[in-house]
């Protein structure tokens, strides 16, 4: 079975991410985690996307296996990740400075793989 799970860097699933607040013109530090193959199968030609709501106040930055991911496809493994191997992901978030009214805003990591 081929399966990808985040996990935190001691290996326990990833909760999801809250930034909590973040005032205009700051960002947050960046959070590590893990993208882990918890299947049995290598898996191969894993690519990755950000979809933030709006960019207008905030956006959710992540980094894939030194990837900085854009909203498109991006390619950020070609070769074979073994069952139990992992690639880091890196995560952020940043508000823009004159930004007036904040609130709620979501960024969603997509990640696909070769079947």
């Amino acid at each position: 079975m081929k399966q990808l799970q985040l996990r935190l860097p001691d290996g326990t699933p990833a909760p999801a991410t809250d930034f909590g607040s973040v005032p205009p013109g700051t960002s947050t530090p960046t959070r590590e985690l893990r993208l882990v193959n918890t299947g049995d199968e290598p898996i191969t030609n894993v690519e990755a996307l950000v979809v933030n709501d709006s960019l207008a106040d905030g956006e959710y930055r992540v980094s894939l296996n030194g990837v900085a991911l854009t909203g498109e496809w991006q390619p950020v493994l070609a070769e074979a990740l073994a069952p139990g191997a992992f690639l880091t992901v890196q995560e952020s978030w940043t508000t823009p400075g004159g930004v007036t009214t904040t609130g709620a805003d979501h960024g969603q990591l997509r990640v696909r793989y070769a079947q």
